[in-house]
């Protein structure tokens, strides 16, 4: 399956990329690229959102969710809590992008008739593999 992880949403914008949550990204992406998790979708993208609740009061950066199955696409946008983002080491807001990825996945796992079972178990041995230790 092609995982495409896009940088956070407005975080990127104010605060930049930061290299060891791409490189993680990337890493996790190649991960999963031989493996299928559906017949039907191929390629998923991913946003996270991190803004602040100003930003989202105002109708910015809404999450969003689409499943193609004739395509063999899907995009989802969720949000992560800015100020616990903000405010996290580079553990926990790796962590925060997985989870984040997680519940993306999650969330259109049945319209995009995902096996959400062998991709959760997947990411959790990349997390194992790189030291990353979730909830």
């Amino acid at each position: 399956m092609d995982l495409n992880i896009n940088s956070p949403a407005y975080y990127t914008g104010v605060y930049g990329i930061d290299d060891e949550i791409y490189w993680m990204c990337r890493e996790l992406a190649q991960y999963v690229k031989a493996r299928e998790y559906s017949k039907f979708i191929k390629t998923i993208g991913i946003v996270p959102i991190i803004a602040p609740e100003g930003e989202i009061k105002k109708g910015l950066w809404k999450e969003l969710k689409h499943v193609s199955l004739k395509c063999g696409f899907a995009s989802v946008c969720l949000q992560i809590d800015y100020k616990e983002y903000v405010e996290a080491d580079i553990n926990k807001k790796k962590i925060l992008i997985i989870d984040n990825i997680l519940k993306s996945i999650k969330t259109i796992k049945s319209k995009a008739k995902i096996d959400y079972r062998m991709f959760e178990d997947d990411i959790r041995l990349f997390c194992i593999n790189n030291h990353i230790v979730l909830k």
